[in-house]
């Protein structure tokens, strides 16, 4: 059983992840190589990183079933992969906030990110329909899906103001 769980799970780098992607590559191993070989990488003839990893997300939530609560948790795992990296890659607002703190600070914070908001992405995977899922977010005042909407306007508002300052 132990030896089952490490093979599926790695579990220090899956509980030390700084990264949506590092979260999603130690929580089930074998299923996410097995999507990287076989949907993933198949899909390169788009030429579109983004489409490829969001179409990968779309066939996983349709593998576990067609119930809301699939979709909206691999929208969600996508959504926050895909703030995370544009995040490090262009010069968003976080970075510019992250950028005057310590770096330990930076790391810890990061980590605090990956709890909070992933934890609340695995409440749609358990609950599976709409009203029972808007029950849970609606008892934390909704904070989560509002924060994470924020994050993404104002780093898309400053990332392209940034673009045209250059």
């Amino acid at each position: 059983e132990q030896w089952y769980q490490r093979r599926v799970r790695g579990n220090t780098a899956f509980h030390c992840s700084l990264s949506v992607q590092s979260l999603i590559d130690t929580w089930n191993i074998r299923t996410s190589a097995w999507c990287a070989k076989h949907i993933y990488k198949r899909c390169k003839f788009l030429g579109n990183k983004t489409l490829s990893q969001l179409l990968t997300m779309l066939f996983l939530a349709l593998w576990h079933g067609v119930h809301f609560g699939y979709f909206l948790f691999f929208f969600q795992e996508f959504l926050y992969g895909m703030v995370m990296e544009k995040g490090a890659a262009n010069n968003t607002l976080l970075q510019e906030i992250a950028s005057t703190l310590p770096p330990k600070l930076v790391t810890f914070s990061r980590w605090i990110f990956i709890k909070v908001f992933m934890s609340f992405t695995f409440v749609p995977f358990e609950l599976y329909f709409f009203s029972k899922i808007m029950h849970i977010y609606g008892s934390v005042y909704y904070c989560v899906p509002i924060v994470s909407a924020i994050i993404i306007t104002s780093n898309v508002v400053f990332a392209g103001k940034t673009a045209k300052t250059e």
